[in-house]
């Protein structure tokens, strides 16, 4: 499949559009894929020394509509990988394909997800899949999507599938639209730009351990997407972001705090 990367977009083209009150839509009967490829350094700051951790998400995601404003997704192919001090994690990823996700996306771009798939544990212990559409949407605005319109939301997220299994997520993100644009083939689109301030708080027990890991990570995301009014899509999306924090390991009467820092970036192409 070939993708909508920035090569598609031909700034020499650039035209201005009339304002239109831009909204997603997932057309009964079609499939949207796109491919987002993730890389990420964590470092961990020991008394030992610096742990260094280098992982890597490769997917092509599928979305179709279920009914109404329901839309069903999946993973068509996923490839993980994180490389450490214990050397690479490389896990079959057969088992995690084609569980589906059932999500509701507003017209603005907000999701709600109704129900999770249950993936493998050799995968879920090292990484949450599930959280694959927490911040997968750009919002739109309110008012017409026009050259220089401006909008904010905030995202939250929480899970507690025990008292020491905990998520919370928090994004307040910030748009701009930077200008209009003509992709190949002569469809209009908007480029936008966006950052936004993220705050993450989790705990988790360490496996055969009697400890508990409690994160707390924050930090800046920015990035640039380009949205096409005409089909109601996300055509493309790339991100980089840097969060500080520490990991507070307790168990048995004990404490020990570890800095940690957690960067990445992120493209994301809609397929044809």
């Amino acid at each position: 499949m070939a993708t909508l990367t920035t090569i598609a977009v031909l700034p020499l083209l650039t035209v201005p559009l009339l304002a239109q009150q831009a909204s997603y839509r997932f057309p009964p009967n079609d499939t949207l894929k796109y491919r987002e490829v993730t890389e990420s350094r964590i470092e961990l700051r020991t008394q030992q020394g610096t742990v260094t951790l280098t992982p890597r998400h490769d997917a092509i995601i599928a979305l179709a509509t279920d009914r109404g404003d329901t839309v069903m997704a999946w993973y068509e192919a996923l490839t993980l990988s994180s490389v450490g001090p214990q050397g690479e994690w490389r896990p079959s990823t057969n088992a995690a394909l084609n569980l589906p996700f059932r999500l509701v996306v507003t017209r603005g771009g907000q999701v709600t997800t109704v129900s999770l798939p249950s993936f493998p544990p050799e995968i879920a212990s090292r990484t949450d899949l599930t959280r694959q559409f927490e911040d997968f949407f750009i919002s739109l605005p309110l008012s017409g999507l026009r050259p220089q319109a401006t909008w904010a939301d905030t995202l939250e997220s929480t899970r507690a599938t025990s008292p020491g299994d905990t998520y919370h997520s928090r994004h307040v993100r910030r748009y701009r639209a930077l200008r209009d644009t003509v992709l190949a083939g002569g469809l209009g689109a908007v480029v936008i730009a966006f950052e936004q301030e993220i705050t993450v708080r989790s705990s988790s027990p360490m496996p055969n351990a009697p400890v508990t890991i409690h994160t707390r990570l924050e930090g800046r995301e920015e990035g640039t997407a380009v949205f096409a009014p005409a089909s109601a899509r996300l055509l493309w999306r790339v991100r980089r972001g840097r969060l500080e924090g520490e990991q507070v390991l307790r168990g048995e009467g004990r404490e020990m705090t570890v800095p940690m820092s957690y960067e990445y970036s992120s493209s994301l192409d809609a397929l044809r």
